[in-house]
């Protein structure tokens, strides 16, 4: 107080004594809360130091829930690669199976060939991770932010394992027609989309494989020839045209040919491929007759040897694309992996880093509350002597 008067030896021991409770605070509040530099007051540059090693180390702290997730989504694409080879390998085991089949046993290997095959397409579906899938061929793509930097990311482009043509091209399996080697002629029956009315005597123009030289007899049986083939029309009742045919050499039936036959200038009676029944044979028992694939369908049938070694490469080559694409996305599962890692120690250093800044040694701020006290004990004592010397004026007055 401005109005009390304190001798010097008093004002000294009592300035000591103030600063010597200041210091026991700062000492308490450090133990109480471990940190030498709690505020910018404490000491500015150690304390923007330490701000901006925790504030990077909160910025890649954040990405590592990212990057596991991305881990998580380039494992189920993996498992799901694994998941269709194993499909595969079973189906090149119903493909060799085919090779030693029963004509009964066939169509039941067909059937699951089939059916394993559609396995694919529902799994690769199935195989989504968080809305996004890598692996059914959508052209989907992961994108993983290591740090703020825009540039930090790593993007994993989706691979297509699905049976189609851009994925594994595993056709379908199909059993062959119905094949009688022993045969002496080749016939064919129609089945016509629509009937026309035939009369005895009507003029009849049949038009195959751009062959138009024919002659007609003028019986109930037609017989026309063209290019070295013969071709017999029987009217077998009124409104009723059958067909057979026999071919003198060989001939090849391609998918889709049409036989298109003309009764007085209209072509109503055109050939089905669909509708019709076409029975194949040979003028000989040693010919050999072959079926050839077609797009998107593989001959599965017994003793079709080049067809079923077909359908084994076609396989072979599934499996070695679908080991490329799982070695693809495993060296990604690695790379965010190590990624993981890295961000994992680097925040740890970071936060370290920091702490070294502005942490305080517990063991040395012990040591110095208990020499503060000390001091404090002393500085009171010595307030007190100065104040004896003070009370010896009232002596006087006694």
């Amino acid at each position: 107080m401005s109005d009390v008067t304190l001798s010097a030896a008093v004002r000294d021991s009592l300035l000591s004594l103030q600063n010597t409770t200041g210091l026991i605070e700062r000492t308490q509040g450090r133990l109480s809360t471990g940190l030498e530099v709690a505020s910018a007051i404490d000491d500015p540059v150690k304390f923007f130091q330490a701000k901006s090693l925790t504030d990077r180390a909160s910025d890649f702290d954040s990405k590592k829930d990212d990057i596991d997730q991305g881990i998580s989504t380039v494992t189920a694409a993996m498992d799901a690669t694994e998941a269709v080879e194993d499909i595969v390998n079973q189906l090149k085991g119903l493909a060799l199976s085919a090779k030693s089949a029963t004509s009964t046993q066939i169509g039941d290997l067909v059937s699951q060939f089939n059916d394993l095959r559609t396995q694919i397409s529902n799994l690769t579906t199935d195989a989504e991770y968080q809305g996004l899938n890598l692996v059914n061929g959508t052209g989907s793509t992961l994108t993983v932010q290591f740090s703020n930097e825009t540039s930090s990311t790593l993007t994993v482009n989706s691979v297509d394992i699905t049976t189609e043509r851009n994925g594994l091209n595993i056709e379908k399996a199909q059993t062959a027609l119905a094949i009688t080697t022993n045969a002496t002629s080749l016939n064919f029956s129609y089945a016509f989309q629509t009937e026309s009315s035939i009369s005895v005597g009507d003029k009849i123009t049949l038009t195959y494989a751009g062959e138009t030289n024919y002659t007609l007899t003028s019986s109930s049986d037609y017989t026309v020839s063209f290019g070295g083939k013969t071709l017999t029309l029987t009217m077998a009742s009124a409104g009723t045209l059958e067909t057979t045919a026999s071919f003198q050499g060989g001939h090849v039936l391609s998918a889709g040919g049409a036989v298109t036959l003309t009764v007085n200038g209209t072509a109503s009676a055109t050939e089905s491929t669909l509708a019709n029944t076409v029975k194949i044979g040979a003028d000989s028992d040693a010919a050999a007759i072959s079926l050839t694939d077609t797009a998107g369908v593989r001959i599965l049938d017994k003793e079709l040897t080049t067809q079923i070694n077909a359908m084994l490469t076609d396989l072979d080559s599934a499996l070695t694309t679908l080991r490329s694409k799982a070695q693809n996305l495993g060296s990604n599962v690695a790379l965010l992996q190590t990624r993981l890692e890295f961000t994992e120690e680097y925040v740890n250093t970071l936060q370290s880093g920091g702490d070294k800044l502005t942490l305080a040694d517990l063991n040395e701020e012990g040591a110095n509350l208990l020499a503060l006290q000390t001091r404090q004990q002393l500085g009171i004592q010595a307030l007190s002597f100065a104040g004896q010397a003070e009370q010896g004026i009232l002596g006087l007055f006694r």
